[in-house]
């Protein structure tokens, strides 16, 4: 599947479906977004070091098909947000007791994954660069008029298989 079609399902039925973006380059992404966003590591680890402090899920919807389950979540560290994020899970491809912690909804994936030692890997599909007039959600500070960044990740297993694809957005630093 290509990577439009994959951001495209994604989005479809999801509160996202009109987000308009522009695919950039890591080098155009600005920092701290850069480090934040450009490598091949889990988010919540990454960003639970970045802002010091346990990363937290909020679930704002969620649901299934026959090939996975999906969710709309904030990531939290304490009560600042930390990501917005929309991810597509395919229970299938994990090690069995896995899929109940996933859908219990208490953890982020990356903190499932990462207690669980299961080996796997971020793959970055783009980098998106977003317009802070188009897309301003109530639970992100203002933008101020500027711009958000984000990225297309799938986190992959061991043996290639796509353990879920997702959109990551990152809310405005005050630095």
């Amino acid at each position: 599947m290509e990577k439009k079609e994959e951001i495209r399902d994604l989005l479809i039925g999801e509160h996202l479906r009109d987000l308009s973006f522009l695919w950039i380059k890591p080098a155009e992404v600005e920092q701290p977004y850069r480090d934040l966003l450009c490598h091949e590591h889990d988010m919540t680890s990454t960003l639970a070091e970045f802002h010091g402090g346990e990363v937290e899920l909020q679930i704002f919807d969620e649901g299934s098909d026959s090939d996975c389950y999906f969710r709309e979540v904030l990531l939290r560290v304490g009560n600042k947000p930390v990501e917005y994020g929309l991810i597509r899970i395919f229970l299938g491809n994990f090690p069995t007791g896995l899929g109940s912690a996933i859908t219990e909804g208490c953890k982020p994936l990356g903190t499932i994954l990462n207690e669980s030692g299961l080996e796997y890997f971020s793959r970055p599909g783009g980098f998106l660069k977003i317009s802070g007039k188009t897309f301003q959600p109530d639970f992100f500070p203002s933008s101020g008029g500027g711009f958000l960044f984000g990225r297309y990740n799938e986190l992959v297993g061991a043996n290639e298989e796509v353990l879920a694809r997702i959109i990551e957005i990152l809310p405005k630093e005050n630095l």
